[in-house]
């Protein structure tokens, strides 16, 4: 059984010496390193939430730009086809009319050509038909 005499107030006297000296010794520089540690982890993830924010800020600007980037591009690509496709319908356009005019001049040497034909062949025939009527009469006609 327990006896209550002195013994036992020595007892919880060194029990209260040895709270306070470990307090003082042990865990106040315990609680000032978990607390500095805590502090530093909180510092560090605040570093690092800045530095994703930066960083999510940063690809967004570069999305951006890289979008305007392919617009730019886009755009300057279909003015150079277009510019493309209109010099070729004007060449063409200049090949067609100068294929025609070709065509007209040919018309033109043909329809010329062919009307003295027929106009040789025609005093040719006459020639011929009085050398055959001169001959079938014996006569000049």
């Amino acid at each position: 059984m327990v006896e209550i005499n002195y013994t036992l107030l020595l007892q919880i006297g060194n029990f209260l010496v040895l709270l306070i000296a470990l307090h003082f010794i042990l865990f106040r520089p315990l609680r000032a390193i978990m607390l500095e540690r805590s502090q530093t982890i909180g510092g560090a993830f605040t570093d690092a939430k800045t530095a994703q924010d930066k960083m999510q800020g940063l690809l967004d600007q570069y999305s951006a730009s890289l979008g305007e980037a392919k617009q730019k591009a886009a755009a300057a690509y279909n003015a150079i086809y277009q510019k493309g496709l209109d010099a070729h319908r004007d060449m063409i356009a200049a090949e067609r009319t100068r294929a025609g005019q070709q065509l007209d001049k040919a018309r033109a040497e043909i329809a010329a050509a062919s009307n003295a034909a027929r106009a040789d062949l025609r005093a040719e025939a006459e020639k011929l038909s009085r050398d055959i009527t001169t001959k079938l009469l014996g006569r000049a006609v």
